[in-house]
């Protein structure tokens, strides 16, 4: 268990096998993922996701807006 006011060291999530790795990895020891073209492809996935609930947000409130109108 860490010391009390102890900050744990800085680790870097690897989006492949979800595992913590050191910040300095290129490859994951885990699962020997890139780890830079795994954070990239997550990164553009999430951009998806942000664009499809954006989208489905001006829908509804259109949606809404006919309904109430």
């Amino acid at each position: 268990m860490a010391e009390q006011g102890r900050v744990g060291p800085h680790l870097r999530l690897c989006r492949g096998c979800r595992r913590f790795t050191n910040p300095d990895e290129i490859a994951c020891p885990f699962c020997h993922g890139d780890m830079d073209a795994l954070q990239a492809e997550h990164d553009a996935l999430q951009e998806e996701v942000r664009q499809a609930a954006d989208a489905l947000r001006a829908a509804m409130a259109e949606a809404r807006a006919r309904r109430d109108a």
